[in-house]
């Protein structure tokens, strides 16, 4: 019995700081995508006003700082509802170690079932922040093959469109 128990222990405590970590990996992405969409945007707004109002490698300007735009903003968005799941995975983890604490030392029943009423609700919600998370970064990354689509010089796939590649490489004939 006393196996058991540790082990719904270690479970009860290991699953939300498994997502916790889960989590906080996301977020380093999310934070280094963040950190090239600033750069591009801010490169976007200069040319626009060095070249009155065009992007000279887009075929439409007004979409690609649009797709821009929108792609900061579901970054930032990515990123706060992975920062509240953070933090609800790791107070569920302290309700879980408080909860098994309390079952250890024989707390008051009704302590108890609150504490694991409230660990369940945080899991609830950071697994709800972590999912609203996950489609926002799809939401960016469809933004970002938008703006690449709407690049002159690559393909529907993003790669170099053949006609791109005929004007960089030469045509050397002897």
């Amino acid at each position: 019995m006393a196996i058991e128990s540790t082990s719904t222990l270690i479970s009860f405590i290991a699953g939300p700081a498994i997502l916790t970590n889960a989590c906080a990996i996301m977020l380093s992405g999310a934070s280094g995508r963040y950190g090239l969409a600033i750069p591009q945007w801010r490169e976007f707004r200069s040319l626009l006003a060095a070249h009155q109002g065009r992007l000279a490698d887009y075929t439409d300007t007004a979409a690609a700082m649009v797709l821009a735009e929108r792609r900061i903003l579901l970054l930032l968005r990515t990123m706060s509802f992975l920062h509240l799941a953070i933090v609800l995975f790791a107070s569920s983890t302290l309700l879980a170690f408080l909860s098994a604490m309390s079952s250890a030392l024989f707390v008051l029943g009704w302590l108890l079932m609150l504490l694991l009423a409230l660990m369940a609700l945080c899991a609830a919600a950071g697994l709800a922040f972590l999912i609203a998370a996950t489609f926002a970064y799809m939401a960016e990354g469809a933004c970002g093959r938008s703006l690449l689509k709407l690049h002159m010089r690559m393909d529907a796939f993003g790669a170099p469109s053949s006609a791109a590649s005929a004007a960089v490489v030469p045509n050397v004939e002897d």
